[in-house]
């Protein structure tokens, strides 16, 4: 007995044993993608990116890992990273130091759109005279993020040394007070300090939010570039790339570079990261001009060295890079071999690129067309609306919306069958959009057998001009509405209701009045146009 107890238990642990192990062989491989922010921070942002990757790249798991400015670089040496996610002035560094290389460029979104550059914006109040210009700051106390932050000083600190002025020096204050940077905006509004600097749409954010007046600000140096809206004193740098490390293997890193381009700019990862997606890697070299011309972080030394000097201590390197070149010679057709293949890959990564943009388009423009008619659908009709709305009351003009509904359309459908009923529909909705002739006008099928249509600018005279028209257009289609005695054709009931500023408050209101009108269209003969009590 005692025999057969120590067989059961050695066979129960070498199963044991081989469940683990099949278990281990079944898990997928850890991808590591080290962010430079704080844990919290990085962890909501930068998740659900992780997770779209665990799922579109299938024998992976991407994981976060959260790094501060001064351990990201030890944990790229120390190979605990396989990518980098950082800001531009620090993947410098790391490309700098520890080889990294840049795949793409985050197209981050503001205000509805996006960006794949941005800047910083000097500022003092508008109530200071005595400051109209960057060398006025001479004599004065000035506020930024952090001594080595790219947007939040160095990128000023690069106009100020164009103007000939030395921040550590000419001004009788610096203060360095950190992240978040709404404190900097605040402590020039309140007097605090004389100016201060923030990266661009900071102020912008903060106006949207009613934090702040814009108008209580004078921006110092601005700049004008095309397409970019947001306050600037400063040259445009490129946004945070998505970059490898060195020892990340090819495939797995080109298997991310097309995941991620082609993430969908209404995705929840693009949502949980404020961005708009990826896209194909800039040009990073004007970040380097600028560590250059500070000399900076890995260019602390630029240009501060002799020949002499280079030779003396460097010797024997250059010895050896002599017999490196010999060496390097012998290779490079095959350099030249694997270049050519490198650059019809990057060619073709391009041409995905433009594929998947030009299907995201689409896919956009189709998520706003009801699928039946063609005609703009609920969404699109609930959000040019609200936008129409907002025009309307901040510039006092009138808008007036259409409620219109097929008559008896459920006894034509269950005469003529829904084949049919679609036809119908369709018909219906070509008339009306035909009559919609404003490049602002909107026809839209509100849901079943109702559409709506949106007339900015248009009082309730002419919407009812507009709306005769419509019923009249329907009519005179015929089609004939065999769920009703006689030779009836299927016509239309309309309820008109228009938006001003004693009526109508909200679109919310504007729509249930429009219904309203529309019942007692349908209350009173169907078949005409009522217009709301109110109008």
């Amino acid at each position: 007995m005692k025999i057969q107890y120590l067989f059961f238990a050695i066979l129960s642990g070498a199963l044991s044993i081989l469940v683990d192990a099949s278990s281990s062989f079944a898990a997928d491989t850890p991808v590591k993608i080290g962010v430079l922010a704080h844990r919290e921070e990085s962890l909501k942002l930068w998740s659900p990116t992780a997770e779209y990757l665990t799922h579109a790249i299938p024998g992976y798991k991407f994981v976060i890992e959260p790094y501060d400015n001064a351990s990201i670089g030890p944990a790229v040496e120390r190979g605990e990273v396989d990518f980098v996610l950082t800001n531009p002035g620090s993947y410098v560094e790391l490309e700098t130091k520890y080889g990294v290389t840049r795949m793409l460029t985050l197209r981050n979104r503001r205000q509805g759109n996006a960006y794949t550059v941005f800047g910083a914006v000097i500022f003092t109040r508008a109530a200071r005279a005595d400051i109209q210009q960057l060398t006025d700051l001479k004599g004065k106390s000035f506020m930024a993020v952090d001594k080595n932050a790219f947007g939040g000083f160095l990128m000023g600190w690069r106009e100020f040394k164009d103007q000939g002025i030395d921040p550590f020096r000419d001004f009788s204050e610096l203060k360095f007070v950190g992240l978040p940077q709404d404190p900097i905006v605040t402590a020039v509004r309140d007097g605090k300090i004389d100016a201060g600097m923030v990266r661009t749409d900071t102020l912008e954010r903060m106006a949207m939010d009613g934090k702040i007046n814009l108008a209580d600000f004078r921006i110092l140096n601005p700049q004008q570039t095309a397409g970019f809206p947001f306050a600037l004193s400063t040259r445009l740098y490129p946004e945070w790339p998505f970059s490898r490390v060195r020892t990340t293997p090819d495939g797995l890193a080109q298997k991310v570079a097309i995941a991620l381009l082609s993430l969908p700019p209404d995705s929840a990862a693009a949502k949980a990261s404020r961005s708009a997606g990826w896209t194909v890697p800039l040009d990073y070299n004007s970040v380097h001009e600028l560590y250059k011309t500070l000399q900076v972080g890995p260019y602390q030394d630029y240009g501060k060295a002799s020949l002499a000097d280079i030779l003396r201590q460097y010797w024997r390197w250059l010895a050896l890079m002599a017999v490196m070149i010999v060496l390097m010679l012998i290779n490079t057709a095959y350099i030249l071999k694997l270049n050519r293949h490198l650059k019809k890959s990057q060619k073709q990564l391009i041409e995905i690129t433009h594929q998947l943009e030009n299907s995201n388009k689409q896919l956009e423009k189709l998520s706003l067309l009801d699928g039946l008619t063609g005609i703009a659908n609920h969404r699109h009709f609930q959000d040019l609306l609200n936008k129409e709305w907002r025009w309307a009351q901040r510039h006092g003009t009138p808008l007036t919306l259409l409620m219109l509904d097929i008559d008896f359309f459920k006894k034509f459908n269950d005469s003529a069958g829904h084949p049919a009923g679609d036809e119908c529909l369709k018909k219906v909705a070509r008339a009306l959009y035909d009559l919609a002739r404003r490049p602002r006008d909107l026809v839209a099928r509100y849901g079943g057998e109702e559409f709506t249509v949106v007339l900015p600018g248009t009082d309730t005279a002419g919407a009812v001009a507009v709306a005769e028209r419509m019923r009249a257009a329907v009519e005179k289609l015929a089609i004939p509405n065999k769920g009703l005695p006689g030779e009836t054709s299927v016509t239309v009931s309309i309820g008109v209701a228009s938006a001003g500023k004693s009526r109508h408050a909200t679109p919310t209101e504007i729509i249930a009045a429009a219904d309203k009108a529309l019942y007692e269209a349908k209350e009173t003969g169907r078949n005409c146009v009522r217009v709301a009590a109110s109008d």
